[in-house]
């Protein structure tokens, strides 16, 4: 699991299980991942802590994007998510998170920037909760200002899923035109 593979402190190890994770995907006929989940651990009760590599930003940052560069490496595409504060699991798409922005950029963004600019990843899926009144999906000024414009990314965003109440999948893809 991540939050074990962070706990190695190795990131040739996280560099192999990428290629593993790479060469599955080649195998099965799969371009993509939705994966790996590169959110912070912000409380011992958050859904998904067992998809998440750590509380310390910067191991997460390495660690996933060595995972990342290795799977992509082999042609995968890797869209690590949920950019960006994913802060529980249930009721996801209405929560909202409010923070500074100095502990915006310093502990929930961090690892996302690593892992864009040293795992090279072309791919991202953002997250389905408010930063602030925003829905993290349709943010220009998380997605093209400080994704894009800052951090260099070239590659697609697709939003989360969800399921609405009449059965349907719901999942918006923003492709880089450029």
């Amino acid at each position: 699991s991540s939050p074990i593979i962070a706990a190695t402190f190795n990131p040739e190890l996280a560099h192999k299980q990428g290629k593993c994770v790479g060469m599955e995907g080649c195998l099965n006929g799969e371009s993509g991942w939705w994966g790996p989940a590169v959110n912070t651990h912000r409380s011992p009760f958050g859904g998904r802590n067992f998809e998440y590599y750590s509380a310390d930003p910067f191991l997460m940052g390495r660690i996933a994007g060595r995972v990342v560069a290795g799977a992509t490496d082999l042609g995968l595409y890797c869209f690590f998510k949920h950019f960006a504060v994913n802060d529980q699991e249930k009721n996801r798409e209405g929560v909202s998170a409010f923070l500074t922005e100095q502990a915006l950029r310093e502990i929930y963004l961090k690892p996302f920037q690593i892992v864009v600019q040293e795992g090279k990843s072309m791919a991202i899926m953002s997250s389905y909760n408010r930063l602030g009144l925003m829905e993290t999906a349709a943010s220009y000024p998380l997605l093209t200002e400080v994704l894009r414009d800052e951090w260099g990314f070239k590659g697609h965003i697709i939003s989360d899923m969800t399921h609405s109440g009449n059965g349907s999948v719901n999942n918006y893809c923003y492709e880089n035109i450029n």
